[in-house]
């Protein structure tokens, strides 16, 4: 079979075609993403693909950072949640740990519930049905998450969900098919996201459509989760929550797929962002707990992903000391913005006239992406700069002159945050274009800004260059030796090293790329191979490869990875059962499934009834998240126990089935 694998991420979209049975990748295809119209990157990539290999695809896998880039910068639908049975002390006290706002997409349906269904009192659902008239107006979705879930199969759930489906047309999700964990409030964020998630998987899977339309394509369509595995486009559009860091899982599954290495660090660079992912025994490292987004802690499952700041788009920046230095923001490459408004290299040649080094990053550029309404609440100097820039960009100093301003006093910050302009600048990017390493756009306008920054240095260019080139790998190194510390001790785990620790990993770092040892030096070490995947990362890892004793990989379609990572991926559903102490009768046991309660007074026959429950629940949702048969089968079992008088004291034991399918 012939599939079609596709990654929007947050500077490309890429393609690939792909044949299933041989494992092989027929063609593959990049272009921008097109965030303000997403439909225009998809056609775009498409486009670049051979047409008569297109039109013999069968099927569709995406993969995305939608999701992701949404938690993050904050721009998503009018999602809410109703928390029952949880307080208004508790919640107050304990929301902030969680990312979860305190504001009016939260309602608290205030009851008594207990984990053995004694002594619980009803909501008072009659003035719950009066206060959700309000609550929901305008709304894109609601989840709504109870306490104790479990034990009571989500029945207040289920009946709060039916109150406002009486009252709107709008989607309505039960946490407890969400998540089967515990923790209300951790439940609680999770599905907070996943409302205010569903219009923009929406947009992009309608996106998708519209251009699959196009090209006369009729295709199934499904998309990469957060553990690796794949889902139908169905039971994306319902849970969205699943896709969160869905791009860097692809580009790990797509590493694993084109090596087939056993041990490895998979370093993912694009154009913003660098990911590490961690393989082990051929299986990709999974995160404990859950998946957090900046502030939101949730308990969707995932594999184990740090991202830091560096890609082919970070800004190159000199500081008061006159020192060239990497930023943590990402800026539209000169080579970009030369490429495609010819009159930049017109406004790059004034800079000439600074002839000695100048404090000033005068060789910046800036470009309106979308005009402010009247209700933005700019100042009047923002206004103007952005009608400024209405004809194209415009360089720091001549955007200064547009405005009546002066260089120093120009503040472009806010507008630039709120993505009204773009600031463009010197990037690794235009440094792969000085080089030769890259040749997409246009050189001369990098070299422009380049001979500036130098003499701004006191450098030649080539020596800006290797200056650049260092702080990349540096940037690299010092992450890798930080995640591979987090990961391999305990000592580290979860925490930010300390000066100490970073001023050693800096030493040694210099020490390996000086490649000399002092009287005494430290060094770091790894058997695990560095798997290079993104378009400019075969610059830089070899290198830094050859400072940690190891080597590194680089897949034929290292560029396009996230696709193939899609398209290769199968399908995978996890059902968890409880078996514990019955508390009306501790000598018997309780097993708590998803939709059952049953008391047993034989512990094995408890075991061998929840394994055939959650059995059969894994194979049902497996088919709904679109998995075909063959179907594999996997048990896990986790028994909880507590030292009492020199005995162990049983308190619960949960057996969990994982169900996998072909994608396709």
């Amino acid at each position: 079979m012939i599939g079609l694998g596709i990654d929007t991420g947050g500077t490309c979209t890429d393609a690939v075609i792909y044949d299933l049975a041989q494992n092989t990748v027929l063609a593959s295809a990049k272009t921008p993403t097109t965030k303000e119209d997403l439909k225009t990157g998809i056609r775009n990539v498409l486009d670049r693909l051979p047409q008569e290999l297109l039109s013999s695809c069968r099927t569709l896998a995406l993969s995305t950072t939608l999701a992701t880039n949404a938690c993050v910068e904050g721009k998503w639908g009018n999602g809410r949640l109703i928390l029952i049975g949880l307080d208004r002390n508790t919640f107050e006290s304990s929301w902030h740990k969680y990312g979860i706002p305190a504001s009016e997409d939260i309602y608290l349906l205030e009851c008594h519930l207990t984990p053995t269904l004694n002594n619980s009192t009803e909501p008072d659902w009659e003035a719950f049905r009066s206060d959700m008239t309000e609550f929901v107006k305008g709304c894109d979705c609601v989840s709504i998450v109870q306490l104790f879930a479990r034990e009571y199969h989500g029945q207040h759930e289920q009946q709060a969900a039916d109150i406002i489906r009486e009252i709107a047309d709008i989607p309505v999700i039960l946490g407890h098919n969400l998540f089967p964990d515990r923790n209300i409030l951790r439940r609680g964020t999770g599905a907070l996201l996943n409302a205010r998630l569903i219009p923009v998987i929406y947009e992009f899977l309608g996106a998708v459509r519209h251009v699959l339309a196009e090209f006369h394509l009729d295709l199934p369509l499904l998309i990469m989760r957060s553990d690796g595995h794949l889902m139908s486009s169905d039971y994306t559009a319902l849970h969205p929550v699943e896709t969160l860091l869905c791009g860097p899982a692809a580009s790990t599954m797509g590493a694993l797929s084109m090596t087939g290495e056993k041990r490895a660090v998979v370093v993912d660079m694009g154009g913003t962002t660098t990911d590490i992912s961690i393989i082990r025994d051929g299986e990709p490292l999974r995160i404990e707990g859950g998946i957090q987004i900046a502030e939101w802690k949730t308990f969707v499952k995932g594999l184990y992903v740090d991202t830091f700041a560096l890609g082919g788009d970070t800004e190159v920046l000199f500081d008061s000391s006159g020192t060239a230095v990497l930023g943590t923001q990402r800026i539209l490459p000169l080579a970009m913005l030369g490429a495609v408004y010819p009159s930049v290299k017109n406004q790059l040649m004034e800079l000439d006239k600074y002839s000695s080094p100048y404090p000033v990053p005068v060789h910046e550029f800036f470009l309106l992406l979308k005009e402010p309404g009247p209700d933005a609440g700019l100042s009047d100097i923002e206004y103007r700069i952005c009608q400024a820039l209405k004809n194209g960009p415009l360089s720091r100093e001549n955007l200064a002159a547009a405005i009546s301003r002066d260089i120093y006093t120009m503040k472009t910050e806010r507008l630039e945050q709120a993505g009204y302009i773009l600031r463009s600048g010197i990037t690794p990017s235009d440094i792969m274009h000085i080089k030769g390493d890259f040749s997409e756009y246009d050189r001369s306008a990098s070299l422009l800004g380049a001979e500036f920054m130098a003499r701004s240095l006191r450098l030649t260019v080539d020596e800006l260059c290797e200056t650049v080139y260092t702080l990349v790998q540096k940037r690299l190194y010092c992450n890798l030796v930080r995640i591979l510390l987090d990961t391999e001790y305990s000592l580290f785990r979860n925490s930010i090293p300390d000066a100490q620790i970073n001023a050693l990993i800096e030493k040694s770092f210099q020490s390996a790329l000086e490649g000399r040892t002092d009287f005494f030096s430290a060094g770091f070490f790894s058997d695990a191979v560095l798997i290079g995947i993104g378009a400019p990362v075969h610059l830089f890892l070899e290198p830094v490869a050859r400072m940690l004793h190891t080597r590194a990989v680089i897949p034929e379609h290292a560029s396009v990875a996230n696709a193939v990572g899609a398209v290769v991926g199968n399908v995978s559903a996890s059902v968890t059962a409880q078996i514990r102490p019955d508390p009306v009768s501790i000598e018997n046991f309780r097993v708590i499934t998803q939709e059952t309660s049953v008391v047993f007074t034989d512990y094995e026959e408890g075991v061998a009834y929840a394994r055939e429950q959650i059995e059969k629940a894994a194979e049902e949702l497996l088919i709904q998240k679109g998995g075909r048969p063959p179907f594999s089968t996997s048990f896990s079992q986790n028994k909880q126990e507590a030292p009492i008088d020199g005995s162990m004291l049983f308190l619960a034991e949960y057996i969990t089935v994982t169900k996998t399918g072909k994608a396709f």
